[in-house]
């Protein structure tokens, strides 16, 4: 990917590369929330997914397939080296240097641990987000509705 990204950059430019790197990352994390209700969620296990993904003379990322089990065999030493990498990059996710795994602990992996993975989606980010947005709508919406209501009560004619 940082092959890809570093030919891309000089060929097409760095703002157009940047644009399809994050249309890819839509498009694996949009396909990951329509399928969400029927992924295992298992603090036991991890899973590790294939996309293949095609992109267009026009840079636009096209999804083909998503692999549940993507094979690990590799066909040439290019592919041998992303593959070992894959697999070193997932172990230092699920067993973090010098510890054991402990699935009583659920703590996001420090970002020295990712490797070559990015976060996507940080779930407790996402909540907490949303929790603050929701109540900025709340004082939002609570103060021009008392303001409305009491315009309204003012300038309305009163009959008797």
């Amino acid at each position: 990917m940082c092959n890809l990204k570093l030919y891309l950059e000089g060929t097409r430019g760095k703002e157009v590369t940047d644009k399809l790197f994050e249309s890819i990352r839509q498009l694996v994390l949009h396909s990951l929330k329509a399928v969400s209700s029927v992924i295992l969620s298992d603090r036991h296990c991890f899973e590790c997914y294939g996309y293949d993904i095609i992109i267009s003379n026009d840079l636009k990322p096209w999804l083909i397939e998503v692999n549940a089990s993507p094979s690990l065999t590799a066909t040439t030493a290019n592919d041998r080296i992303m593959k070992q990498k894959l697999i070193a990059d997932i172990l230092n996710i699920v067993v973090p240097f010098g510890e054991i795994p402990d699935v009583r602990l659920s703590k996001t992996p420090d970002k020295s641990q990712l490797g070559s993975f990015e976060v996507l989606y940080d779930e407790e980010q996402a909540v907490t987000e949303a929790s603050t947005e929701k109540e900025m709508l709340g004082k939002q919406h609570r103060d021009p509705v008392k303001t409305s209501v009491k315009v309204r009560e003012k300038s309305a004619p009163r009959w008797r």
